[in-house]
Order: C-alpha cells, then sequence, then structure tokens
C-alpha cells in the first residue's frame, strides 16, 4: 500500500510538474489572430479596407526578449492604424525598449489608453481571490497607494510622439488612408478613473467612416455607455481571456461584470435581445456584419502579471482587425 501511495505522489508530482511547464510555456506562444468587419458603406464607389492591429496587456519588462521580439514584429503586418488598450509596461524600465519595439508602428495612424499597470507596479495578490470577485474599486480593491508608482508621463510623451491620440477620458478625429475615424476612449474603468467626454460635434463626412472606442477594462457600463455615443467598435482588454482556462478556452473569470463567455472575442452589445447567454461570440478568426449594434472586441491580451506568468488554453495575442467598406 505504502508504495502504491509513493506512485501516485510520484505520478501527481510529475503531471502537476508538466501542467505547470505547459502553462509557462503556453504563456510564450504568441499569436497572431485575424478577424474581418464588413460595413455597409453605399456611397463609395468601390470597396475599401481599413487594417486595425490590436494591442493589449503586454505588460512589459525590459528583459522580456521573447515579447519584445513579437511586438517588433507586429510591424510587419502593415497595418493602416494602431489601437493600444492598456497595461503595456510592469516597470519604467520597460517604457524606452516598448517604444522602442513599437518602432515604424510609431509613424502609423493610432491611438491609446492606458490600464492600471500604467500607473502602479505590480503588486503580489492571492490569485484565488478571482475566482469569487474581481478587483476593481467598486469591489474594493487594494489600496493603490501602496504600490510603486511609474513613470505614465514618459510613457504617455513617447506614444503621442508619433502623433497617436490620448484618449484617456477624450475624443479625437484622424484620418487613416481614405478613412475618417472619430474616436472616444475613457480611463482605466478597473481602477474608477473612467469619465466618459461630452458628446462629440463632429460632422459625417463623404469618405469611408467609423466611429471607434477604446477602453482598458470591458465593464457593462463602459460598453454600454459607447454604445448610447453611437460607437461602431469599441475595443478593450484587462481579461486576458481569462488567463488560465479549461479545455476549449472555456474561462473561469473576467475580473471585471462582464459574463465569461465574454472574456476575449468580437460580439455585438448589447447582446441581441440583451441574453448574454445566447449573444453569439467569435474567438477565433472569422467575420461579421457591422449592423445597428455595435461591436465589441475584447483582446486575450499579450502578456501576464509577472507574478504569474501562465496561460492555459489561453494563447497571448495580438489582433489584426480587417474592416472592409462595400
Amino acid at each position: 500500500m505504502k508504495r502504491f501511495l509513493s506512485r501516485a505522489c510520484a505520478l501527481t508530482a510529475v503531471a502537476g510538474s508538466a501542467t505547470l511547464l505547459g502553462s509557462l510555456c503556453h504563456a510564450q506562444a504568441y499569436t497572431v489572430r485575424r478577424r474581418t468587419v464588413v460595413v455597409n458603406q453605399p456611397k463609395l464607389a468601390e470597396a475599401t479596407q481599413l487594417r486595425i492591429l490590436h494591442i493589449s496587456d503586454p505588460h512589459l519588462r525590459a528583459q522580456q526578449s521573447r515579447r519584445r521580439a513579437f511586438l517588433k514584429s507586429l510591424a510587419d503586418l502593415q497595418p493602416d492604424f494602431v489601437v493600444l488598450t492598456g497595461d503595456l509596461i510592469s516597470e519604467d524600465a520597460a517604457i524606452g525598449p516598448l517604444l522602442n519595439d513599437f518602432g515604424p508602428l510609431l509613424n502609423i495612424p493610432g491611438a491609446f489608453v492606458f490600464g492600471s499597470n500604467d500607473y502602479f507596479g505590480p503588486k503580489l495578490k492571492n490569485p484565488l481571490r478571482y475566482l469569487w470577485t474581481h478587483t476593481g474599486k467598486d469591489a474594493h480593491a487594494d489600496d493603490d497607494s501602496s504600490r510603486q508608482v511609474l513613470a505614465t508621463e514618459d510613457l504617455r510623451r513617447g506614444l503621442g510622439s508619433g502623433g497617436w491620440a490620448d484618449l484617456n477620458n477624450s475624443r479625437s478625429r484622424l484620418t487613416a488612408g481614405p478613412w475618417t475615424l472619430d474616436l472616444v476612449g475613457v480611463n482605466d474603468p478597473h481602477i474608477g478613473l473612467d469619465r466618459m467626454p461630452a458628446p462629440a460635434t463632429f460632422s459625417i463626412p463623404e469618405s469611408p467612416y467609423l466611429r471607434l472606442g477604446l477602453a482598458h477594462a470591458p465593464y457593462q457600463r463602459v460598453l454600454t455607455a459607447m454604445a448610447d455615443d453611437d460607437v461602431d467598435i469599441i475595443f478593450a482588454g484587462h481579461t486576458h481571456g481569462g488567463q488560465v482556462n479549461l479545455p476549449g478556452s472555456h474561462a473561469l473569470v473576467t475580473n471585471c461584470d462582464l459574463p465569461t463567455h465574454y472574456a476575449n472575442g468580437l460580439f455585438e452589445w448589447p447582446p441581441p435581445g440583451r441574453n448574454t447567454k445566447q449573444a453569439q461570440v467569435i474567438k477565433g478568426h472569422g467575420s461579421v456584419v457591422l449592423d445597428e449594434q455595435m461591436l465589441v472586441q475584447i483582446s486575450a491580451g499579450i502578456g501576464t502579471s509577472p507574478y504569474t506568468p501562465i496561460r492555459t488554453f489561453c494563447a497571448p495575442e495580438a489582433i489584426i482587425l480587417d474592416i472592409i467598406a462595400v
């Protein structure tokens, strides 16, 4: 009996070690996800395409060479527009490397918002707490005064150096090729910094046109406010796609008030019939037609907290969203 128990314990230890090793490796299995949205714009004489690169949650540290190489490779995708949805860094030392790795992307039109980890350094937390609550302000999060304050303004200046729009509680209008883009964003809802800016007074042009929204954490109040603002597509991150998922990419948590069905992917908001359990979510490659309802794209993100550097059944990702106007 003792020999049996000893073997069972040994097998359990081996299995646990293999699972941990696999989850550590999976956290570096960087991939590019591709999706397509078809927009009906009858004034156009011919089809026109806009390629948007969505980057979220790198949580970069300066010494992460593989993550940096992936970020650097994204310029090869030749996007027309870049959106960043926060949690870009984990330390001040990563600001210079991040900007350097973006390289040619900074010369392409783009926009950004920040997440909490662009303001404060990471802090060791009990990972099990995510199973019963999220860690935002309205869930009695830790006092941010106990965390390291990061050089956010240096990051802001660097991202804006090439003309990227700072959309933290702000609006802007940019052009990308023939497209006119009206942009609105909010500062991180997860730590209660979101304030919807005053309504826009922009006129709708004759050229291909979209209204885009950005937020780090996709709380339902933010999604609803963006839909009420007539946003066509909102981009968000924060959830890490659940990060530690069950087989089949079934998320256990979102770390916000969204159901786990929406941990990542492309979906409509409000959901058809407002039934959050029946709405279709495009998790991988796929296409959808932009109709009356706003589309939400939530990225599973590129990185993790340095204190929980694992992923299971949820590969780190950057997303290419091809918009085709017909």
